[in-house]
């Protein structure tokens, strides 16, 4: 009998050896750090020497609740009470304030100054590129190379007047030739030492685009969006700072718009509810993506509007410049590409793209978003603009890319690209209180802060010159 028990003593104090030692290994296989919490490391490590004492206030924004705007849905037979029961709560009509009660002579007057102000600058870049060797003899000094080039939009002279509607063989041919039919090799390094001329430029505000926004410091949120009798929403609710592309593109009658990369489509219904465009080209290559577009125009679009007929879905690999086939096909182009998405990825485990797994796709990022943008610019037609966005703070997925993009289509496909000043839109944003801008060589970034918590949202407009 003591025999068994001492067998047994054995046994069990062997298992017990076996468990203590097999315990450390679970533990030290465990994550430290969730994909948030090292998002968060790293905007500390590389933002917080960027922007400097901003950097807490940005940082705080961040982990903040963002802020919205109403988008009222004017297709909706119901937006007028509903957008009065949001002026009486104290939400404000953003885009009418900032025009404020300036006639349409005034306006048309001061674009005619800006654009007889830029002809003879227009001549003169137009020379440089007939005369690379002569401009290359110039030698500018440090001030000189920080000032920018300032011109208009192009000027009159430089835009093709708008087809109007496109056709369906239009929007499926090529209209560049095969020649634009290669591979380009993109090492992200093209844009070391490019300069970049940049020109003064006049922005229209959409008169049929209704935004509500609640004054800074207003801690009250919109209510849930109301329907109409067909189950149309009077309004939804956006990012303050994913109005600004559609605002920066200065759409116009009758143009043409491609949305490179559309899904969700808030910014596409945004060009609708503008009532300039003649066709919106909404592209998107995930299925699962274009799916929610579709919901998403099927829910705030009717089936009697209009509005229905502007809109042409395509399934197409915006990052693949060898098989792209649009070229100078529209008027203006939106390149709101696929970025780390920097809010999101502070507060959010699921999907993080600081993820172990995702570290990868995560710096493939730059090389993606250069070839979207390039894609972009060799759909534009001649005069036509491009407008790149990111909801990102990071320099190698805003400058870094607009100058890597504008370096491969100069030496790849010799298209002469100048950048268009949006100093009037920071100007108005800012003055609204709504806005907090950081200054950027390129382009213009929102920052978020508490006060008024949009963004972050880089905007960056080029003119294709030939």
């Amino acid at each position: 009998m003591s025999f068994f028990r001492y067998n047994k003593f054995i046994y069990l104090t062997q298992f017990r050896c076996k468990t203590v030692k097999f315990k450390p290994k679970i533990a030290k296989t465990k994550p430290l750090k969730t994909p948030s919490a090292l998002a968060l490391d790293h905007f500390d490590f590389y933002y917080g020497p960027l922007f400097g004492k901003k950097w807490p206030s940005i940082r705080l924004g961040l982990l903040s609740p963002n802020r919205y705007l109403a988008v009222m849905n004017t297709m909706s037979r119901d937006w007028e009470p509903h957008d009065e029961i949001l002026a009486d709560m104290g939400a404000k009509d953003l885009l009418a304030s900032i025009r404020g009660k300036t006639e349409d002579d005034i306006i048309e007057a001061k674009r005619q100054l800006v654009e007889m102000k830029a002809d003879e600058e227009t001549k003169k870049v137009k020379n440089e590129i007939a005369n690379p060797s002569t401009s290359s003899e110039r030698n500018f000094s440090l001030d000189e190379e920080q000032e920018a080039i300032f011109r208009s939009a192009a000027g009159l002279s430089e835009f093709r007047a708008s087809p109007g509607e496109l056709s369906s063989g239009s929007l499926q041919m090529s209209r560049g030739g095969i020649k634009n039919n290669k591979d380009v090799e993109i090492t992200g390094f093209e844009g070391e030492g490019v300069r970049i001329p940049k020109r003064e430029h006049f922005l229209y505000y959409p008169k049929d685009l209704r935004v509500r926004a609640f004054k800074r410091g207003v801690l009250l949120d919109f209510p849930a969006p109301m329907k109409d009798q067909v189950g149309v929403p009077s309004y939804w609710l956006l990012d303050g700072g994913s109005l600004l592309p559609v605002l920066a593109l200065g759409l116009r009658k009758d143009d043409s718009l491609l949305d490179m990369c559309a899904a969700p489509g808030g910014k596409s219904l945004l060009a609708a509810l503008s009532n300039l465009p003649s066709k919106i080209v909404c592209n998107d290559f995930k299925l699962a993506r274009l799916g929610q577009l579709k919901r998403a125009l099927m829910t705030y679009v009717p089936e009697e509007s209009e509005a229905v007929d502007k809109f042409v879905l395509k399934r197409k690999d915006a990052s693949d410049v060898k098989s792209w086939d649009e070229f100078e096909a529209y008027d203006k182009v939106l390149a709101d590409v696929p970025c780390s998405t920097d809010r999101l990825s502070v507060n959010t485990d699921d999907g993080n793209i600081f993820s172990t797994s995702s570290t990868q796709q995560r710096l493939d990022l730059p090389l993606l978003q250069t070839k979207i943008l390039v894609n972009a610019i060799r759909s534009v037609k001649v005069g036509g603009s491009v407008v790149y966005s990111t909801c990102t703070l990071s320099p190698s997925q805003n400058e870094a890319v607009v100058e890597n993009a504008v370096a491969v289509v100069k030496n790849d496909f010799g298209i002469e690209i100048v950048e268009e000043s949006l100093h009037q839109l920071v100007s108005h944003m800012t003055a609204s209180g709504l806005y907090r801008f950081h200054d950027t060589p390129l382009g213009a970034l929102v920052v978020p802060f508490l006060p008024s918590n949009f963004g972050p949202m880089y905007i960056c407009k080029l003119t294709r010159l030939q």
